[in-house]
């Protein structure tokens, strides 16, 4: 063994002491309950497994947003009859209880590390129809520079890198801006919703003449509710001259 091959050895031992050091003082915990992992483990616990719902490719979805339905109807009742700049797209958990609050620390309380562990989630799931797509980018839902400045992060952007690494499609982050502060979406009735992102969202200029014009994007997103938000994002993009725009979320609410 050469010098250099010896050297790298011992730092490979320091290093792997060094991980598991670091992982008895600060270990990985769920990203559902918080708790906890037994050292070396990265994911969603055997505790929350059996009580989150993660929605199956086999379970009766909504064929726009893929919300979980009740009865045989091919769209859940806020899809019925309404025209979107986006194909359809899919979500990897049912937004519950437990859903909401995972969200609420991996958005709002730093949790920053989770992001890896759901993007794992999502690409388990739904990889291959990533892939089957053709996208030829993924568009994170921006924030407001405002929101960007009290987090320090962009959830959504961080959902991106991972399944970027995973997937091996490029992140655009900066490709679409939200330029207007809009209120928060989870407080508006749907009508509402639509009309609080009007003019919210702008592709950028600079990355217009940087990049090549996409055929297809996914856009990625933690939540979808209505729709509102992956719509409006798609209607800029769909100026611009992207003829299919799909979406994956974390989360989806339940079909109505």
């Amino acid at each position: 063994m050469s010098d250099v091959e010896e050297q790298e050895k011992r730092e490979g031992i320091w290093n792997g002491i060094g991980r598991g050091f670091w992982n008895l003082l600060f270990p990985r915990r769920c990203p559902i309950c918080d708790q906890a992992l037994p050292a070396g483990q990265e994911a969603v616990c055997g505790a929350c497994r059996q009580y989150v719902s993660p929605l199956a490719e086999d379970i009766p979805r909504c064929r726009k947003c893929g919300k979980p339905l009740e009865d045989e109807e091919e769209y859940c009742l806020d899809c019925q009859g309404k025209r979107t700049s986006y194909e359809y797209g899919y979500g990897a958990y049912l937004y519950d209880s437990r859903m909401q609050e995972a969200v609420g620390r991996l958005k709002y309380n730093g949790r920053k590390e989770y992001a890896r562990i759901f993007a794992r989630e999502m690409y388990e799931r739904y990889g291959a129809w990533m892939k089957k797509t053709g996208a030829q980018a993924l568009i994170p839902v921006p924030v407001h520079r405002k929101r960007y400045r009290q987090r320090g992060y962009n959830q959504s952007a961080l959902l991106a890198r991972e399944l970027s690494r995973y997937s091996g499609i490029p992140v655009w982050e900066d490709y679409l801006l939200r330029v207007r502060d809009t209120l928060p979406q989870k407080d508006l009735s749907p009508g509402e919703r639509k009309q609080n992102l009007v003019g919210a969202f702008q592709i950028d200029p600079v990355q217009l003449e940087l990049k090549p014009k996409p055929e297809c994007v996914i856009i990625i997103d933690d939540i979808y509710t209505t729709g509102s938000t992956i719509d409006a994002c798609s209607v800029q993009m769909k100026t611009q001259g992207v003829k299919r725009i799909y979406f994956l979320c974390l989360c989806v609410g339940k079909g109505y």
